[in-house]
């Protein structure tokens, strides 16, 4: 059951990495929304730490077990 939770959330950052990836690309930063402001610098840093996580709970879900 914990692998299969792992593949979930795997896939929700990984999808939250696309979406920042794609923010900044599209030029749409800085961006306030309900009073929270993301900057490019608080961006970026969500798309590396969302990437290592997504990488770290896919090695995680998707490893053999001897």
């Amino acid at each position: 059951m914990k692998k299969e939770i792992a593949k979930f959330l795997c896939g929700l950052t990984a999808w939250e990495s696309i979406v920042h990836l794609w923010l900044w690309l599209s030029g749409a930063l800085p961006i306030t929304y309900l009073g929270f402001t993301t900057t490019v610098t608080v961006n970026t840093i969500q798309i590396i730490f969302s990437a290592i996580v997504s990488v770290l709970l896919g090695f995680y879900a998707w490893r053999k077990e001897n």
